[in-house]
Formats: structure tokens, C-alpha cells, sequence
């Protein structure tokens, strides 16, 4: 390479236009750099709204799970709101519940149910008597010891827990069941009187019965109560209860009552001056009359036969009850509301509390003492 050769590329370097191979190379690159930038702005455009939209999203879906927990809680809050309201109605409904009315069908039913179920006991007892009777008078026919009358006594339990219904009484008295009742109660054919279980359970319930004079004339059962009230054979007990329940049925028949207030008591005018003189001129004359040997010899007239062997040989007799009916008797005057009351003691007008304050302050001052 020649000394001029360096020169001219300086020399062309050095011009504007620069040569032409260069102003070429030169514009392509220029329009590459403006490509890469324009590419590299639009990557970044991109690249922000990229940025833009994934930031979006995020929230969005935050927003939307947001929404859905409140959505959630409140159905939650419904839910229990409305599990509490349906509990409190479950509790109304049951509390405030209104009693079914019973239709007239249904009590009618059940009326004439009643009546079977004591029409079939009625039966049941009817034929276990005849059993029984039938038992005994075979027996006393053949002489066989053996033959034992227990259809009643098997029956007993069933009888005595219908007897004992108080919602069955009614039922009882209506469909005549003491009819039956009558024939358990009677002598059996031997004279012998029925279990004593089957009296004292049969009479039980009697006495629980609201019995009426009807009832009474319709099964004929006071008769037998009357037998068992003279009959010697009757433990006393059984008797008392009969002597009870024959006085309660007669009360109404007479029309008398059971108050001892409505009890009519025959009064007198009593005279005190007058019976003082009747006595002194009692007195009187018997200091004029003869005593003595001669009163004893002839007797008196209320003494009994034996008072007046002892009076003969001079002995002492024994005393002997006497039974007194009074025609009068004594009323009282006295006001128990009027005048001081007393302090304590029998009669005493405190009233149970006033006589337990005053027993607690003496034993407490009692203890004090010691």
C-alpha cells in the first residue's frame, strides 16, 4: 500500500458525504436502531399493560372472594336465624299446644267400649259363682273333700283392679255390676261365708263407690250388707265397715245428715231455783223414810237380782254397767270468739305459728341458762 492510499481515506472520512459505500450501511443501520427502539417501546407497552391487567385481576378476585365470604356469612347467619325460629315454634306448638276436642263419635266409642268391657265381667263373675256353687253342692252330694270352689278367688284380682277405676264408677253402677257383686258377698250353699279376701277386697271398693238409693233397689245389694252387719261370723272389722255403709246409704233415705252442726237436739228450760228446792224436799223425805234392815229385806225395785242376793247375805256386789239414753242434751252458752283468749294450753286461741315463736324463745332461753 502506497503513501497516498492513507491519505485519501482520511480524506474521505473527513468529507460531509463520506463515501458511498458508507452513506448505505449507514441508513440501514439507522433504520434497525429505530426498529429495535420502537420494538423495545412496544414490548414495553406491553409489558405495562400486562402488568396493568394481572393487577386487575388480582383484585377482582379478591373482590370476588370478598363478596363471596360475606355471601356466606350471611347465609350462615339466615341459617341460624332460621334453626333458632323453628325451635321456638317447635316450643310454642308443644307448650300452647290446644287440646284435641273429642268428637262425639269418639266418646260414643268409647262409652259403649266401657259397657262391653264391664257387661264381660259382669258375665265372667256371674259364671265363676255358679262354678263355685256348683263345686259345693257336688261336693256336699259325693262327700269328696277334694273338690275346692277357687273360680272366685282366681277372678279376684281382675274384679278388684276394675272395682278400684275411679273413672270406670259410673260405668260400674250403670251396667248394674253390684248385681253381681251381691252374689259374691251371699252365703254359699254349706252356710259358710265366701273368702275373706273376697270380703274385705269387695268391700273395700264399695266404700269408694258413689252408691245411690237406685243402685241399691236395682241390684238388692243392701240386703246382704244388713246380713253381714247381725251375722256373728263376720270378722269385726268388716263389720264396722258395713255398719258405716249401711248408716251412709239410709242417710238420704231418712233425709238425715251427716253434720253433727245440723244435728237437732231437744233443749229444756232449765230452772236452777226451782230443782234446788225439788231436791231439798227429796232430801226431806228420804230422811223420813225407814232405812235399814227393812230396805234391805225387801229390795229395791231397780236393784238387779244379784245385788239383792249380795244385799241378804251382806256382801258388797259388783257394780254393773248400766246403758243411759239421754233425752236432753246440754248446750253450750259460752262464745269461744268473745272474751280474753287464752295464753296457751288445751283450747287456746294462738294459732300454730304464734305457739311455735313462743316454744322456739323458751328453748333458746332454756339454752341460754345453761
Amino acid at each position: 500500500m502506497s503513501s497516498e492510499e492513507p491519505a485519501q481515506v482520511v480524506d474521505s472520512l473527513a468529507s460531509p458525504e463520506g463515501p458511498a459505500g458508507v452513506d448505505a450501511n449507514g441508513t440501514a443501520a439507522a433504520a434497525e436502531a429505530e426498529a429495535a427502539a420502537a420494538d423495545r417501546q412496544r414490548k414495553h407497552i406491553e409489558k405495562s399493560g400486562s402488568d396493568d391487567e394481572s393487577g386487575g385481576d388480582e383484585e377482582g378476585e379478591a373482590a370476588k372472594n370478598a363478596r363471596i365470604a360475606t355471601n356466606q356469612q350471611l347465609d350462615e347467619i339466615d341459617n341460624t336465624h332460621r334453626n333458632r325460629q323453628e325451635l321456638e315454634e317447635k316450643l310454642d306448638k308443644i307448650i300452647k299446644k290446644p287440646k284435641a276436642r273429642r268428637s262425639r263419635r269418639d266418646e260414643d266409642d268409647l262409652e259403649q267400649f266401657l259397657d262391653e268391657k264391664i257387661l264381660r265381667l259382669k258375665d265372667e263373675m256371674n259364671v265363676a259363682a255358679q262354678i263355685d256353687v256348683d263345686t259345693l253342692n257336688k261336693r256336699l252330694e259325693t262327700g269328696d273333700n277334694s273338690l275346692i270352689a277357687m273360680q272366685k278367688v282366681k277372678l279376684l284380682p281382675k274384679v278388684e283392679s276394675v272395682l278400684s277405676k275411679a273413672h270406670l264408677a259410673d260405668t260400674i253402677l250403670d251396667n248394674n255390676l253390684l248385681q253381681s257383686v251381691r252374689i259374691w258377698l251371699e252365703p254359699l250353699p254349706d252356710g259358710s261365708l265366701p273368702s275373706f279376701e273376697i270380703q274385705k277386697s269387695l268391700f273395700a271398693a264399695l266404700e269408694k263407690l258413689p252408691i245411690k238409693t237406685e243402685h241399691l233397689k236395682e241390684s238388692g245389694l243392701g240386703r246382704v250388707i244388713i246380713f253381714y252387719t247381725k251375722s256373728k261370723r263376720v270378722e269385726p272389722p268388716l263389720a264396722r265397715l258395713a255398719d258405716r255403709l249401711i248408716a251412709e246409704w239410709t242417710r238420704p233415705i231418712i233425709g238425715a245428715s251427716d253434720n253433727y252442726r245440723d244435728k237437732r237436739i231437744l233443749q229444756l228450760e232449765f230452772d236452777a231455783e226451782k230443782m234446788r228446792r225439788k231436791a231439798a224436799l227429796d232430801s226431806a223425805k228420804s230422811r223420813k223414810k225407814k232405812a235399814g234392815k227393812k230396805a234391805t229385806a225387801h229390795g229395791s225395785t231397780s236393784q238387779s237380782l244379784y245385788e239383792q242376793a249380795a244385799a241378804r247375805r251382806n256382801r258388797a256386789a259388783a257394780p254393773a254397767p248400766t246403758t243411759t239414753d239421754y233425752k236432753y242434751a246440754p248446750t253450750s252458752n259460752l262464745n269461744p270468739t268473745s272474751g280474753p283468749s287464752r295464753i296457751a294450753g288445751v283450747g287456746s286461741s294462738l294459732n300454730n305459728s304464734e305457739m311455735y315463736k313462743r316454744l322456739t324463745s323458751r328453748l333458746q332461753k332454756s339454752k341460754r341458762s345453761k
